[in-house]
């Protein structure tokens, strides 16, 4: 007996979402308003030591069109996807990333709500 293969789409779109303080830091634990680079990083080393937690970054005013920044770790790597607006809804794109990478990822977004390189970033492959 031949198993079918799961087919997969990367033509998933979000509803936006609107974010009413400056910058909102998310886990398995929190959603509340943070105000510090040491507070984010703190959340982002937890999640690193934690292979179910996540962390997930949005800002009130954005440019570039990107909303959040968010990571996990996916087996011995660690994932970071950016919710990029277009039009009415949100896209998510992805890459694998160091611990430095993801830490250097989040401290830009937070200080300039830009990231570097976001053609580096492919599409989240979801199951249909």
């Amino acid at each position: 007996m031949l198993t079918q293969e799961k087919k997969m789409t990367t033509d998933v779109f979000f509803q936006k979402i609107a974010c009413k303080e400056p910058w909102n830091i998310r886990t398995q634990e929190v959603d509340q308003p943070v105000e510090s680079w040491d507070e984010i990083e703190t959340y982002i080393r937890d999640m690193l030591d934690d292979g179910n937690q996540f962390v997930t970054l949005t800002a009130e005013k954005i440019n570039s069109n990107i909303r959040y920044v968010q990571a996990s770790q996916y087996g011995c790597e660690i994932v970071v996807q950016l919710g990029i607006e277009e039009g009415e809804y949100t896209r998510l794109v992805e890459k694998m990333c160091t611990e430095e990478e993801c830490l250097d990822i989040f401290r830009e977004y937070f200080f300039s709500t830009h990231v570097r390189n976001p053609g580096d970033y492919s599409p989240v492959k979801f199951y249909v």
